[in-house]
């Protein structure tokens, strides 16, 4: 039995007063349906010390014969 490989998919969003914008909710259920999780989020702050952007980090179970 082999071991369980995974690919990731980073999505990077400006925020808007400090919050996600409504927009990417259709986003992020497209994602869900493609068998993407939501595994991690990282606050990125660009000078002014206030977050600016968020990364959102996905991964899936690769299928089986995908590198």
């Amino acid at each position: 039995m082999g071991r369980t490989r995974w690919e990731y998919k980073v999505l990077n969003i400006q925020s808007r007063n400090y919050q996600l914008p409504i927009s990417y909710e259709d986003e992020l259920n497209r994602l869900g349906a493609e068998g993407w999780e939501l595994v991690g989020i990282a606050a990125i702050n660009f000078k002014t010390g206030a977050t600016d952007h968020i990364s959102l980090v996905f991964k899936r179970q690769k299928e089986s014969g995908q590198l």
